[in-house]
């Protein structure tokens, strides 16, 4: 029996946002928090156990906060000014994120 721990399952989805679309975090006075996506016949839920919340844990809290809001800040720049049908288009910007543990 080797000792090595397996690797993690890696799957990807696409989260479609439609009317059903949802997030929701749940907070409790005696456990860390519980963030999920909800869309569809897809939930994805990010729950950490209080003893996983070391710094490496901690910045990918922070890291996903940034992502979220710079994801929100993008989705805005769209709705303020609408494609002119003019054909261009860039390509994707992914600013890095970069934050102290």
């Amino acid at each position: 029996m080797s000792s090595k721990r397996p690797s993690p399952t890696r799957l990807s989805a696409h989260l479609a946002v439609c009317a059903g679309a949802s997030v929701s975090l749940y907070i409790y006075d005696d456990r860390s928090p519980i963030l999920t996506l909800s869309t569809g016949d897809v939930t994805v839920t990010i729950a950490l156990s209080k003893t996983d919340l070391d710094p490496t844990a901690m910045k990918f809290a922070r890291d996903l906060a940034d992502a979220a809001a710079r994801f929100a800040a993008d989705c805005q720049r769209f709705t303020a000014h609408p494609n002119t049908g003019d054909g261009e288009t860039s390509g994707p910007t992914v600013p890095p994120v970069s934050r102290a543990a």
